[in-house]
């Protein structure tokens, strides 16, 4: 499998301005009209969609919005449960329960999609993540090496890893650090080992002994903690997460 050609930087078309990137596919585009709301709250950045699948109505949103990019990549890359070693999904299920299996797929892509970016620096941002404040600042954070920066996993237990896991769900970033290629690399090579992109991202910078620059907590808060008043981007991880959204989307509706 010839992977070299999808393990580059975009070259065309690109902004010299900071912009956010965002990412979805059909299963998840029902929530992206309710990240955008809460950012347009409190933001003004230009957005960048990456299209992992989206139906065609969704498209068209994103398009009226900002730039849609479609995903530079192959696919089959990601191994399915049946091919991985039974002790490595044992122990994945003791720590992480079963339903992050359906997630995988797209977790392993995201650093392509970041590959992909038009700007010169980026913020990635899920879309469980909810926006309640300025982000601008975390831009600055990627000004010096190594040019990403991710909060700590505040639910991370160490467990199977053995080792602090960041969270991917909130990635700054600057156009063209080779990290970002490597972690790409390393994805397509080794996420049968791992439950998801950002463990395999912890491996690599530990395995190469590499101080990341750390997005403070409140730029990245879980859900799991119940004082959520200082988050300054609440993320709404995990099939509970998924299920507050839906509720709180079902309850902004009534109340207009």
């Amino acid at each position: 499998m010839k992977i070299e050609k999808y393990l580059s930087w975009r070259t065309s078309n690109l902004r010299k301005e900071d912009g956010i990137l965002v990412g979805a596919d059909i299963t998840q585009e029902w929530f992206l009209p309710w990240w955008w709301d809460h950012f347009q709250k409190h933001n003004q950045l230009p957005v960048a969609f990456v299209d992992f699948g989206l139906s065609f109505p969704m498209k068209e949103w994103c398009q009226k919005r900002g730039e849609l990019i479609p995903l530079r990549i192959f696919s089959d890359f990601i191994k399915e449960k049946e091919e991985m070693d039974p002790l490595i999904i044992s122990a994945l299920e003791d720590e992480f329960g079963k339903h992050f299996w359906e997630f995988r797929t797209a977790w392993f892509k995201k650093p392509f999609a970041f590959l992909q970016s038009p700007f010169e620096r980026t913020i990635w941002i899920d879309i469980d993540c909810e926006i309640r404040g300025n982000i601008r600042p975390l831009f600055d954070l990627v000004d010096q090496k190594p040019g990403i920066a991710m909060a700590k996993d505040l639910c991370d237990s160490l467990g199977h890893y053995n080792r602090s896991i960041y969270n991917s769900g909130v990635t700054a970033f600057l156009h063209g650090v080779s990290l970002i290629i490597q972690w790409a690399k390393r994805c397509v090579e080794n996420n049968g080992a791992f439950r998801g992109d950002q463990e395999v991202f912890s491996q690599m910078i530990a395995d190469e002994n590499i101080l990341l620059r750390e997005i403070p907590p409140e730029y990245n808060w879980s859900r799991c903690h119940k004082d959520q008043s200082h988050a300054v981007i609440l993320h709404w991880h995990g099939v509970y997460g998924k299920h507050a959204i839906r509720t709180q989307m079902n309850v902004e509706e009534l109340s207009y």
